[in-house]
């Protein structure tokens, strides 16, 4: 498993950790093959980085879904954009053929 990485453009993160921390760290660092606890850490910090923006991202477009829906509910829907309006004619051509 090589996880290493360029020294080009890097910085450096440091971080306090207690006893118990630190060896459940070094256990789970060796079971995944890490040579190094930093490749190890940055590993771990990146994917779970990655997974807190993905589901931020749902969220996010979860409420702006909600707030559209609501929005067309009351009546006050955005009128569509050319890129639907040709969708739409599209889907209209399909079906009527």
């Amino acid at each position: 498993m090589d996880h290493s990485v360029s020294k080009k453009g890097e910085n450096r993160v440091e971080f306090r950790v207690s006893n118990e921390d630190k060896e459940l760290f070094e256990y789970a660092k060796q079971l995944k093959g890490f040579k190094t606890f930093s490749e190890f850490a940055r590993f771990v910090i990146t994917r779970e980085a990655k997974a807190i923006v993905k589901e931020e991202n749902k969220i996010l477009a979860s409420k702006r879904d909600k707030e559209l829906f609501f929005n067309a509910l009351m009546g006050e829907e955005n009128q569509p954009n050319e890129s639907l309006l040709a969708a739409i004619k599209y889907h209209e051509q399909l079906i009527s053929a």
